[in-house]
């Protein structure tokens, strides 16, 4: 389907697609865990981006043809791919030691620093209650890797850090998504992380018995299908629609990682995300109601 194509609204299905999108999200950042405790990060983002490149590939060869090969700015999806290995590789390092509810949690974080960001580099007007909704998701985040708890340490510091490039990603992607077909911003996104992250396998490649591969492989068409869904969700329904659905993905962490990891969040960690959640959402309410009012 290409960016050429306006279909009508169709909110119901384009919020089902997010959901189906935040669930891959979840389930790719579960399978990792599990992965990464036996094989390098680089090995499983080498796998994982393969995978993408096929996927993308079949999908959007009958749709575009070789205009998904064609883009118009190569250079900004270069430094988007780039960067999205980068926050892939630290997603993959933190949840080696940390649980998935608890690191989804802290780099849903991310959306708020792109408050930040936005009064920085866009010149966006941020009103005092925005400020509040994130300096309360910050201390939702200091509730989960409270001091004390098995989270505080140098591990906890991954996850913030991954928040701010996400965030800076985020920003990338919306100054620049329109240059290029959705499509072929995913295949780049693929292509750039597998040549990327060719060059480090000679160095840390570990055969993987037979029994692992339908993992892995399951790790790249998971990661991929999500990607997909989650653009064609904002073809269906609009950004402001569709953020709120966003933190679905939270619930599939913790119920990914009882289900399968036998993990549950404690007390505090649990009032912490339920604060980071309240402030996301509150702050993505109160960007609508401004910007409806013209406040920016």
């Amino acid at each position: 389907m290409s960016d050429a194509a306006h279909p009508p609204a169709q909110p119901a299905s384009g919020i089902a697609l997010m959901l189906c999108a935040v669930g891959c999200f979840a389930a790719a950042d579960t399978l990792g865990k599990i992965l990464v405790a036996d094989y390098p990060a680089l090995q499983l983002l080498w796998v994982r981006n393969c995978v993408h490149v096929v996927f993308i590939v079949l999908l959007g060869w009958p749709i575009l043809g070789r205009s998904l090969f064609r883009a118009n700015n190569v250079r900004w999806q270069w430094q988007r791919g780039l960067l999205l290995l980068l926050c892939s590789f630290l997603a993959l390092t933190s949840l080696r030691f940390m649980p998935v509810a608890e690191f989804t949690a802290i780099i849903f974080i991310s959306p708020l620093i792109m408050t930040l960001l936005a009064a920085r580099w866009l010149k966006e007007r941020v009103s005092g209650a925005r400020w509040c909704a994130v300096g309360a998701g910050f201390a939702g985040v200091l509730l989960i890797i409270r001091p004390g708890s098995g989270l505080f340490g140098w591990a906890a510091l991954i996850p913030l850090v991954l928040s701010g490039l996400s965030a800076f990603f985020a920003i990338l992607t919306r100054k620049y998504a329109r240059e290029d077909d959705a499509l072929t911003t995913l295949f780049y996104t693929g292509l750039v992380g597998a040549l990327a992250s060719s060059l480090t396998i000679p160095f840390v490649w570990q055969a993987p018995p037979l029994a692992d591969w339908p993992a892995l492989l399951a790790l790249g068409v998971i990661a991929a299908a999500g990607h997909y869904m989650f653009v064609l969700a904002f073809r269906r329904a609009p950004a402001s629609t569709l953020s709120p659905f966003s933190y679905a993905q939270l619930i599939f962490a913790v119920l990914f990682g009882y289900v399968v990891l036998h993990a549950v969040p404690d007390q505090w960690s649990m009032i912490g995300i339920g604060v980071v959640v309240a402030s996301g959402l509150a702050a993505a309410i109160l960007q609508r109601w401004e910007g409806r009012r013209g406040r920016y």
